[in-house]
């Protein structure tokens, strides 16, 4: 299991910021409170919330004016493609059906073609790590072993397309499957959807674009049956 790295100060400070922004604590086109009484409250230095406060600007939270002060953005301006924006969301009070359905839009845009791309492009080197990934998930003993190898496969499968643009959504599209999905069992590993993801492996591996695609939409077409059910949770992993 991969040993997380302890937050840095400086991250601290961001996510906590951040999550006030996304849940609407701190509401959008509002002002946010000064640095003055920011750096009381949060106990921390003015240098040290100051570039926070530009960690935030770079991902379209707030902009930052001179004399009028700092503002919250409106959620268009936000770069939902940062996995903190995302992860933010999932620990917001809700998650709205809206934001759901346009996860579930973005997958069905990029993983049937990437799907297809592996398998007619993808090295064997790729498809190589795209198995060892798969038998990480059918070798999980805990959930969080599985959801990690889960969220490999799925990049694997990005980087095995062999566009540098669609590989670098990985980080991205791992947090969309975190975000959309939760597992619905509390195994930590699912037969049926261990099924599916063999399913797509194995046409990568018969050069199949065609049955790739088909396997990919029949992950994703899950993940909508799990949503339709009421089987999201907050922060809640992904089998999908």
């Amino acid at each position: 299991m991969a040993v997380t790295r302890p937050k840095s100060f400086h991250e601290q400070i961001v996510e906590t910021l951040g999550r006030r922004i996304v849940s609407g604590e701190i509401a959008p086109q509002g002002q946010v409170p000064t640095e003055a009484a920011l750096a009381e409250s949060l106990g921390v230095g003015r240098l040290a919330l100051r570039e926070a406060m530009k960690a935030l600007a770079a991902r379209g939270l707030v902009v930052i004016r001179p004399k009028t002060g700092t503002h919250v953005l409106p959620r268009e301006h936000w770069n939902l493609f940062d996995p903190l924006v995302l992860k933010w969301h999932t620990q917001a009070a809700a998650i709205d059906r809206k934001f759901l359905a346009d996860l579930i839009e973005l997958r069905r845009v990029i993983e049937p073609a990437a799907a297809r791309l592996a398998a007619a492009n993808g090295s064997d080197a790729d498809i190589a790590l795209m198995r060892e990934s798969f038998e990480a998930m059918v070798a999980a003993r805990t959930r969080e072993d599985y959801i990690q190898a889960d969220l490999r496969f799925h990049g694997m499968l990005l980087k095995a397309s062999g566009n540098q643009f669609i590989g670098q959504l990985a980080g991205a599209l791992s947090e969309v499957l975190k975000t959309s999905f939760s597992a619905s069992s509390t195994h930590s590993a699912d037969a049926a959807a261990l099924g599916l993801h063999e399913d797509l492996l194995r046409a990568c591996e018969a050069r199949d674009p065609q049955a790739a695609d088909q396997a990919v939409q029949a992950l994703i077409a899950r993940a909508v049956r799990n949503i339709a059910s009421g089987q999201v949770v907050q922060g809640g992993p992904s089998q999908a």
